[in-house]
């Protein structure tokens, strides 16, 4: 449906602020004004303090931890219905909750299908979504539209530019990440690509000599891709692995960089000489000064060029690479 006769507005959770504001620069508009804070309990109070009646409204809403992320979003959403919005569009840099996509063990949820749920409780219209770390979830929207971003539309011409002339080869953590790492090996223009086999005795740590490489990666500069970093334990013993093969070096990206558990310090005493994330996921300045090697890609442009599209009512598909 094209919105685009009608106002476009943007809104935005506290932790999405950053990225919404640069959004907006880019969509030549003014953040919209409303009120996310809280009563003197910690619940969330959110109130949209402009009128958006029959307008289209984006809600900039990364929803990782903690689960506030989640209730400011739905609030605002819900804020936006009941004034009478004429389309509320989740704009969703990471989704939180993601990983738990499936049950895997007896007694679990599937988390990711109760956090889609729990945005769908304000009836939002559509969904705009960017690298969700496992992409069959998007079936767990059950009302809405939904159309999906690929981190790889701002990195890859990142990566060609610095990896110009350098014998590389693109790598996958795991098992897992063969698909995106096989599609990355084809937009920086490779044939082949290598993974990592690995053990782990929970997420983000690897069994002791447990690390398989699968592929050659001696004198090379291997580029590790992920859809997310998190503690960076993965990664960090991947390159150790590579460069006791004889790797030349090694650089990961990831779309996400979560950066749990003093993740950026451990990648500055690694083996890892480059650490590429974006903007998905908000960090501090003293964070981000945490590590030497790290380099932040925005995805603004991309997101706002998708927010106007939409509005407009036009194809998204010149935005996938």
């Amino acid at each position: 449906m094209s919105n685009g006769d009608t106002v476009l507005q943007v809104f935005t959770t506290t932790e999405g602020k950053p990225l919404a504001e640069k959004i907006c620069a880019k969509l030549g508009i003014e953040l919209g004004k409303a009120h996310v804070g809280r009563f003197n309990d910690g619940e969330v109070d959110v109130q949209i303090l402009e009128n958006v009646r029959d307008h289209d409204v984006f809600i900039i809403a990364p929803t990782y931890a903690p689960a506030d992320n989640l209730m400011e979003a739905i609030h605002l959403a819900e804020a936006a219905r009941v004034s009478s919005a004429g389309r509320v569009t989740y704009v969703i840099p990471y989704m939180g909750y993601g990983r738990s996509d499936r049950k895997d063990a007896p007694r679990k949820p599937i988390g990711a299908q109760l956090a889609f749920k729990m945005l769908e409780i304000a009836q939002p219209d559509r969904f705009l979504m960017l690298d969700v770390h496992a992409e069959q979830t998007l079936a767990c929207i059950e009302d809405g539209v939904f159309d999906h971003l690929y981190g790889s539309a701002v990195a890859v011409p990142f990566l060609l530019g610095e990896l110009r002339g350098a014998d590389f080869v693109v790598a996958s953590p795991d098992k897992g990440g063969g698909p995106r790492t096989e599609k990355y090996a084809q937009l920086l223009g490779q044939r082949d690509f290598v993974f990592f086999s690995k053990s782990r005795s929970a997420p983000g740590e690897v069994k002791k000599d447990s690390i398989k490489i699968v592929g050659d990666v001696k004198g090379k500069v291997v580029v590790l891709v992920d859809d997310m970093i998190d503690t960076g334990g993965t990664m960090i013993a991947d390159a150790e692995a590579a460069l006791r093969e004889g790797a030349a070096d090694v650089w990961a990206f990831a779309t996400h960089g979560l950066f749990s558990k003093n993740a950026l310090q451990k990648f500055e005493t690694s083996g890892i000489s480059r650490v590429v994330v974006t903007d998905s996921v908000a960090h501090s300045p003293e964070e981000l000064t945490a590590s030497s090697k790290l380099t932040v890609l925005t995805v603004a442009d991309l997101l706002a060029d998708a927010v106007m599209r939409t509005h407009k009512g036009d194809s998204l598909t010149a935005l996938i690479p």
